[in-house]
C-alpha cells in the first residue's frame, strides 16, 4: 500500500509509488484534460498555467492519505510543442522513485486538422513510466490511457529523455 513505502537499499527505489506523484500524472491531469481539452490547452498556454497546475496539485493532495512533503508542483516542468500536426503539452514530472511513477506525460490535442465542434475535440494521453526488468535493473515503460479509462502498456519505452519520449509518442500517433 502507498502508506507502507520502503526504500530498497540495493536500488534506492521506493517499494510503492508516492501517491500524490502517481495521482497527479495518471488521474488528475488526465481527467482535467479529457473533460475540457480546449480549456486545458488554453490555460496551459496562458499566464494562468502556474496557478492551474497548483490547483490540480492541491486537488490531488486532498484525495491522498499522505500528501508528499518532498514533492512540489514547482518540480513539474511544462513544455508545449507540436507532434505531427497536433498541439501537445509535455509534463516533465519530478524524478520517479518507484515503479509506475511517470518520468513524462504527453497530452496531445486531437483536432484532426480541421474545424470541429468543441465536443468532438479530444486528447490522447501518454506516459513514460519508471519500471524495472526482472533482474532489478531500471527500464522505462511506454503507456497510454485510452479514452475509456483503460491503461495500455506498450512495453519497453525509450530512455528517459524528453526528445526520445516525444519521438515515441509521434510514432504511436502515426501508427
Amino acid at each position: 500500500m502507498f502508506w507502507k513505502k520502503k526504500k530498497d537499499p540495493s536500488t534506492g527505489m521506493l517499494s510503492e509509488p508516492r501517491e500524490q506523484h502517481y495521482m497527479f500524472a495518471h488521474q488528475c491531469v488526465r481527467q482535467v484534460s479529457a473533460d475540457d481539452p480546449l480549456q486545458f490547452f488554453s490555460i496551459i498556454a496562458s499566464e494562468e498555467q502556474e496557478p492551474y497546475l497548483a490547483w490540480m496539485w492541491s486537488v490531488c493532495a486532498k484525495h491522498v492519505k499522505q500528501p508528499s512533503s518532498e514533492l512540489s508542483v514547482a518540480d513539474v516542468k511544462v513544455m508545449t510543442c507540436r507532434i505531427h500536426e497536433y498541439p501537445a503539452v509535455i509534463l516533465n514530472m519530478p524524478e520517479p522513485r518507484a515503479i509506475a511513477e511517470a518520468h513524462y506525460v504527453a497530452v496531445v490535442l486531437m483536432h484532426g486538422g480541421s474545424e470541429l465542434p468543441p465536443e468532438d475535440v479530444g486528447v490522447r494521453y501518454f506516459t513514460l513510466e519508471c519500471g524495472t526488468n526482472m533482474d532489478g535493473t531500471p527500464r522505462t515503460v511506454f503507456c497510454e490511457w485510452a479514452g475509456d479509462g483503460n491503461h495500455l502498456n506498450f512495453g519497453d519505452g525509450p530512455q528517459a529523455d524528453v526528445e526520445a519520449f516525444i519521438q515515441t509518442v509521434a510514432g504511436k500517433l502515426a501508427s
